[in-house]
C-alpha cells in the first residue's frame, strides 16, 4: 500500500498549529504515532521536541487517560471532537468512551470588553437600542459560548448565548489538521485503523457545524415548541429571532430550578422526586416515540422545573436527535425481543439497525447473544438495569463491527443520561417499566387503520409505477434484441416436468398476487366509504372481499388436491 503523506497545503497553512498538536502527542507518550515517516518528516518534529519532554510521568497513566489529557491540552476543538466521538460505541472501546466523559473544563471566561466587541460585530446598531440592560458577568461559560442575562427595551427577561470570537476559524483549522492526521494514521498505522479515524472526523465535522450555527438551534427550538404547543406539563422557552444571529442567540430567561433541586421544587410546586421522574422522563419518551425529535443532552443542568407551575423546561437545543418512523419501529422490535428473550428476533433487530445490513461471525454472535440473554432470563422486567443492557449492546456493536446509524447511538447515550437523572431524583425509578407503555403503543401503531391505509396506498402507488414502467422496460429490451446487443441462448433437455411445475408455481403466484390486490383494493374502498352501502359497509368493497375469499378457497383446494403443500 502506498504511504500516505502530509498534505502540503495543510502544512503550509496551519504549520504552527500542526507543530503544536504533534508536540502534545509526543508529550503524552504517543511517539509511536508521530515517529511514523509521514509525520516525522514534518519539520523533523520527533528529534526537535522529544528531548524536551519528560515522558516518564505521563506513561504512568493508561493510554485512554493520556488521550483525554491530549484533548484537554489542545482545547475546544479536540474536547468537542472527543465528546462527539464518545457517541460511537460501535467504533470505540467502552473504556475509552468512559474516559472521554470526564473532561475538566479549563475554558477562561470572556471579559466585558470582549463581549462588547462581539455585540458590536453582530448588531447593526449599538446594543443599547435593543436592550435596556446586559449583565456582563456570565451566567454560564462553556468551550464554545458564554451565557449572559439581559432585559429587552420592552421589559422581557432574556439570556444571550454568545459565541466565542474566532472560534469558528480555529475549529476549521483544527478540522483540516485532524482530517489529514486521520488519513495518515488510518493508512499507515494498522493498530488505529479499527477506530475508523477518518469516519470519526467526518462525523465531528457535520456535528460541530450544526452547533456553531445558532440559527440552527433557533430552528430546533421552534420545531420543539410546535411539537408540544398544547401540552400542559412542558414549557418551551421563547426565542427572540429579532435579536438573534448566526453567532448570538437571544432566548427567554427561565425562572426555575434544576430538576435535581428537590427541596426547592417541593416547596415551590409541591412535586416530589417520584412525581418529577414520572412526569419529566415521560415527556422525554414522548419526544422520542411520539415526535421522533429529542433533546440529545438531557443532563440535570439542561432540565428545569418552573417555579409555582411545576412545568418541565428543557434548555440548550444545540444538540438534538432525530428518530425516523422506521427506526422507532425497530426500537420497538428490539425492546419486544428483549422482553420475551427471543434471540432470533434480537439478531434480526440488530441486522435492521446495522448500516450495511450485514452481521459478521454469526455463530460467535449467536453464542454471545445467548450469554447476553442469559443474564436477564430470570429477571423481572422492573429489575433490569437499562444502562447495563445498552452497554452490553454497545459492546456487541464494537466486538462484531456492527455499525449503527449515529442518530440511534445518540439516542442510546441520551437514554443512559436520562435514566441517571431519573435515579438521582427517585432511587426506585425504573426506566424499563416506564418505557414499556410507549413501546407497546408504538407496536400497536404499526397496525392501526390509519397506518394500514397509508401503507396500502403507498404499495398501490409503487405497484402502479412499476406497471407503468414495465412497457417501457420491455421496449428497451426489445430494442436491444433487435440491435443485437442482447443475446441469450437457452436449451433444455428432459426438463419438461420441471417446466410444468414452474408453470404451476407461476400460476399460483399470479393467483396470490391477484387475491392480495383484491384485498388491498377492497380495504381502500371500505375505508374510503364508497357508496352504495350494505349494512353501513361499502357494497363494492364487500363484494371484492367475497371474490377474494372465493379465489382463496379455490387456491387452497387446488393445492390440497395435488398434494403440493
Amino acid at each position: 500500500m502506498p504511504e500516505s503523506k502530509i498534505d502540503s497545503t495543510v502544512k503550509q497553512k496551519h504549520g504552527s498549529r500542526y507543530r503544536k498538536i504533534l508536540g502534545v502527542l509526543i508529550k503524552y507518550g504517543f511517539q509511536d504515532m508521530v515517529a511514523h515517516p509521514p509525520l516525522n518528516r514534518l519539520y523533523g518534529l520527533t528529534e526537535k521536541l522529544a528531548p524536551h519532554i519528560d515522558g516518564k510521568s505521563v506513561l504512568d497513566y493508561t493510554r485512554y487517560e493520556r488521550i483525554r489529557m491530549v484533548c484537554e491540552e489542545l482545547g475546544t476543538t479536540f474536547i468537542k471532537f472527543a465528546q462527539i466521538a464518545s457517541n460511537r460505541p460501535d467504533l470505540l472501546p467502552e473504556e475509552l468512551i468512559a474516559e472521554l466523559t470526564t473532561f475538566q473544563d479549563q475554558t477562561k471566561t470572556l471579559d466585558e470588553a470582549t463581549i462588547r466587541g462581539v455585540l458590536k460585530l453582530e448588531y447593526a446598531k449599538p446594543w443599547e437600542e435593543y436592550f435596556a440592560d446586559i449583565n456582563f458577568k456570565p451566567l454560564a461559560s462553556a468551550s464554545m459560548s458564554q451565557v449572559h442575562r439581559a432585559r429587552t427595551r420592552s421589559g422581557d427577561e432574556v439570556v444571550l448565548k454568545i459565541q466565542r470570537p474566532n472560534i469558528q476559524k480555529d475549529i476549521e483549522s483544527d478540522i483540516a489538521i485532524l482530517m489529514n492526521l486521520a488519513e495518515v494514521v488510518e493508512k499507515n498505522l494498522p493498530q488505529y485503523k479499527a477506530y475508523q479515524p477518518v469516519e470519526l472526523v467526518k462525523m465531528f465535522d457535520r456535528a460541530i457545524h450544526k452547533e456553531l450555527n445558532f440559527q440552527s438551534e433557533a430552528a430546533n427550538l421552534k420545531r420543539f415548541s410546535e411539537n408540544f404547543q398544547a401540552h400542559p406539563d412542558i414549557y418551551v422557552p421563547k426565542v427572540f429571532l429579532e435579536f438573534s444571529t448566526k453567532r448570538l442567540l437571544c432566548m427567554e430567561f427561565i425562572d426555575g430550578y434544576k430538576i435535581t433541586d428537590l427541596e426547592k421544587i417541593k416547596a415551590s410546586s409541591g412535586l416530589t422526586g417520584p412525581d418529577l421522574a414520572k412526569k419529566g422522563i415521560g415527556l422525554y419518551f414522548e419526544q422520542v416515540f411520539n415526535h421522533g425529535f429529542f433533546h440529545a443532552d438531557p443532563h440535570p443542568g439542561n432540565i428545569f422545573v418552573l417555579k409555582n407551575t411545576g412545568q418541565i423546561c428543557f434548555i440548550d437545543y444545540g444538540m438534538m436527535g432525530h428518530v425516523l418512523e422506521e427506526d422507532q419501529e425497530n426500537i420497538s422490535d428490539l425492546l419486544l425481543s428483549l422482553s420475551v428473550k427471543d434471540i432470533k428476533a434480537l439478531k434480526k433487530a440488530l441486522m435492521r439497525f446495522s448500516v450495511d445490513g450485514v452481521l459478521y461471525k454469526e455463530k460467535e454472535l449467536d453464542q454471545d447473544l445467548l450469554e447476553f440473554m442469559a443474564v436477564y432470563s430470570n429477571m423481572e422486567l422492573d429489575n433490569i438495569d437499562s444502562s447495563e443492557v445498552i452497554k452490553g449492546l454497545n459492546s456487541l456493536f464494537f466486538d462484531y463491527k456492527i455499525q449503527i446509524p449515529s442518530n440511534l447511538l445518540l439516542l442510546m447515550k441520551a437514554m443512559i443520561i436520562i435514566e441517571g437523572v431519573g435515579l438521582e431524583i427517585d432511587p426506585k425509578y425504573n426506566i424499563i417499566e416506564n418505557i414499556e407503555p410507549f413501546a407497546r403503543n408504538l407496536f400497536l401503531r404499526k397496525f392501526s387503520p390509519t397506518r394500514l391505509k397509508r401503507d396500502a396506498i403507498t404499495h398501490f402507488v409503487e405497484m402502479s409505477r412499476y406497471a407503468k414502467e414495465l412497457p417501457e422496460d420491455l421496449r428497451d429490451i426489445t430494442k436491444k434484441v433487435k440491435e443485437g446487443r442482447l443475446h441469450v441462448e437457452f436449451e433444455h433437455k428432459g426438463l419438461e416436468p420441471m417446466m410444468e411445475n414452474a408453470d404451476t408455481i407461476a400460476n399460483r403466484v399470479s393467483f396470490t398476487i391477484l387475491i392480495a390486490a383484491l384485498v388491498i383494493g377492497s380495504s381502500l374502498i371500505v375505508v374510503a366509504d364508497v357508496p352504495p352501502f350494505v349494512y353501513n359497509i361499502s357494497a363494492i368493497g364487500f363484494f371484492g372481499f367475497i371474490i377474494a375469499g372465493l379465489l382463496t378457497a379455490r387456491l387452497i383446494y387446488s393445492i390440497i388436491r395435488h398434494g403440493n403443500f
